[in-house]
């Protein structure tokens, strides 16, 4: 074996090393940032509802994350809250509501 050869060998684990060194710090910090594993919370099923309620919802627009975020469902004198993670309800729109969704019936808590 020479010199190079040796070199060579050191360097190639070196970076196999490096490589699992970073693997071990970035994929933790890579979970933290995707929300340490929590599921987005999704309230559009429309399981249960009438044809009516289910025509309703889409008249008035229902979506799970406001277009403007000064007027999400959380806001919305109508609304009302089932929790901190959890789906809603609405006087209006049937069905499950996300905090931060939106329609076109929203109005301004007084």
């Amino acid at each position: 074996m020479t010199m190079s050869d040796s070199t060579v060998d050191r360097r190639s684990v070196l970076r196999r090393v490096g490589g699992g060194f970073a693997l071990l710090v970035l994929a933790p910090v890579a979970a933290a940032v995707e929300g340490c594993g929590k599921k987005e919370l999704s309230c559009s099923s429309t399981t249960g509802l009438t044809p009516a309620d289910i025509q309703t919802r889409t008249a008035l627009q229902y979506v799970d994350r406001a277009a403007d975020p000064a007027k999400p469902c959380r806001s919305c004198r109508l609304f009302r809250t089932a929790g901190e993670a959890a789906c809603g309800g609405c006087e209006v729109v049937k069905g499950p509501i996300h905090p931060g969704g939106s329609c076109s019936a929203w109005a301004a808590r007084t």
